[in-house]
């Protein structure tokens, strides 16, 4: 075990996301809830985000004592909302500072697209509050691009790297698809290269996916277009952690990778079962008093009254925390987790003995940490252990 890192703990600290359904054009490939409405602002934008908070009063109302609960991640995702100015922003977080407890030194991360990255936004995000930007690249490949039906101005990419080196949001990440069709080895490592000189603490790497319901879907079931190229991800997933490693990241969630202790505060609440508010249309949330998905539909979510809109579903710990929380790669402190299931506590245990003397993990009392080449079984060491029978 890397004893260097840190050991994960529940921090009983909730989060807020935010979901801005807007892009300037929908991705064939996403299955996120959003809405290609081009260049120009949304008409109902102003709408929405005083819907945003009214959604958050109503929501506190079914978080009990969330008065005496601090508050340190907020993550404004989409869609795109760097497509929103950041005077919006400015006014939203200081409604939220004005009616929850959102710790002096909270994670505020807003998603972009390369386009929206300039000089000026990043310093408007910067006063309003925002400390962490993580820009949606992809590729810097046109042709990469092209296939994934992405909306992008390649002259501004190499603008976008520069303008946030010379930020003062100095935390900022990018994303990066591997896997699309055409796309070699060696054109994805000179992406990662891109994206690692201009200096981010955090990568996100994703492989192309057929998701339902996408258009992507749709083209590959027809035989249209190519479906993902396997093989390339195989090697990739399989190479990425040295690579990374050797140029000063951390591998600790799946497709996550960070510079030490600059992993997103926000997403690790979702894998460490902590309660968020997820705020907008499309968002999901998880308080005490349950689980809950806003309508995918920025209408509807705007017009939406009554209390069918605000129902909350109880959740399955067991299930829940086995599929989040074995996704991370640093090292965990289980206790916490397992005593939301005590009567399955000892079975864990032991299969989780069982894996450390094949040598998949290590697990020092109830400090666990999957060893790096578990990322390519995972999901079967995973149903694994939420197979009860003995």
């Amino acid at each position: 075990m890397e004893t260097r890192l840190p050991v994960l703990q529940k921090t009983n600290r909730p989060g807020i996301y935010v979901h801005y359904p807007f892009c300037v054009h929908k991705c064939s490939y996403c299955d996120f809830y959003s809405e290609g409405i081009g260049l120009e602002p949304s008409p109902l934008e102003e709408n929405l985000f005083s819907k945003y908070k009214e959604e958050v009063l109503l929501r506190l109302k079914n978080f009990p004592n969330y008065q005496n609960r601090i508050f340190d991640s907020l993550f404004f995702g989409g869609g795109t909302p760097s497509k929103a100015s950041y005077t919006r922003y400015a006014d939203f977080i200081k409604f939220l500072k004005d009616n929850l407890d959102l710790s002096p030194d909270s994670e505020i991360t807003l998603e972009c697209n390369p386009e929206d990255v300039t000089p000026e936004y990043l310093q408007g995000l910067y006063d309003a509050g925002i400390n962490r930007v993580h820009v949606g690249i992809q590729s810097f490949l046109p042709k990469n691009l092209k296939f994934l039906d992405r909306y992008f101005d390649p002259d501004t990419y190499t603008r976008t790297l520069e303008a946030l080196q010379t930020s003062k949001i100095k935390n900022y990440g990018a994303d990066l698809m591997f896997g699309v069709p055409g796309q070699t080895e060696k054109e994805f490592y000179e992406d990662a290269n891109s994206v690692l000189a201009s200096g981010v603490s955090h990568i996100s790497i994703y492989a192309l996916t057929v998701e339902k319901g996408t258009e992507y879907s749709r083209k590959v079931s027809a035989g249209t277009v190519a479906p993902p190229s396997e093989e390339v991800q195989e090697k990739i997933l399989q190479d990425l952690p040295d690579f990374l490693r050797s140029k000063g990241f951390v591998q600790y969630e799946v497709s996550n990778y960070s510079k030490p202790g600059l992993y997103s505060r926000h997403n690790m609440k979702y894998w460490t079962y902590e309660h968020y508010l997820g705020i907008g249309p499309g968002a999901h949330g998880f308080l005490p008093s349950g689980r809950y998905s806003n309508p995918r539909n920025t209408s509807a979510y705007i017009n939406g009254t009554g209390k069918d809109a605000y129902s909350y579903e109880t959740s399955d710990p067991f299930e829940e925390i086995l599929i989040s929380l074995f996704r991370i790669f640093l090292p965990v402190d289980l206790k916490d987790f397992l005593n939301y299931f005590p009567e399955k506590k000892e079975n864990i245990l032991s299969k989780l003995k069982q894996k450390a003397s094949e040598g998949k993990c290590s697990l020092d009392g109830t400090i666990f940490q999957w060893n790096q080449r578990s990322v390519l079984f995972l999901d079967s060491e995973i149903l694994d252990l939420a197979n009860q029978e003995t």
